[in-house]
């Protein structure tokens, strides 16, 4: 929940050439590119953030969630999709974005592109360690 939180608020990829005055920006909420400080292209991308939201939501409901076990793995791979999705289409939108001017030069990718990724990862752990927790519990029932 945390890793969203933060691609909120840091950029997902930026490309700048200071000789034609060019800067191209990705965020969550739109893809732009600048030339001498005026917009070119301005692209919304404000998807990126409703995902990032629906994630977080899904986030906590699989957290306030842990007296059912099953509900919190059903959420935690619904959550799984939602940010694999996320993760394609920042990617894709990041490949977008090289093409704006010098496709040859390449643009640096920011803390905020790396966040789904991460919280895929913690995701996927906290979906391990719900389901080795539910057969702690089901081998300590045989045992009663």
């Amino acid at each position: 929940m945390v890793a969203l939180v933060l691609m909120l608020f840091f950029p997902l990829w930026q490309k700048q050439q200071a000789a034609t005055q060019q800067m191209a920006e990705f965020t969550v909420l739109s893809l732009t590119h600048q030339k001498a400080g005026q917009t070119v292209v301005a692209k919304n991308t404000i998807y990126l953030a409703i995902m990032a939201g629906v994630g977080m939501v899904l986030a906590a409901m699989s957290l306030f969630s842990y007296k059912n076990r099953h509900l919190q793995v059903r959420i935690n791979l619904l959550n799984t999709l939602v940010l694999a999705v996320m993760l394609l289409a920042a990617a894709f939108l990041s490949l977008q974005g090289e093409k704006f001017f010098e496709p040859a030069v390449r643009g640096q990718y920011g803390l905020g592109f790396y966040m789904p990724g991460l919280a895929l990862v913690f995701n996927a752990l906290a979906t391990r360690f719900i389901r080795r927790d539910e057969a702690l519990v089901r081998s300590a029932d045989r045992l009663r």
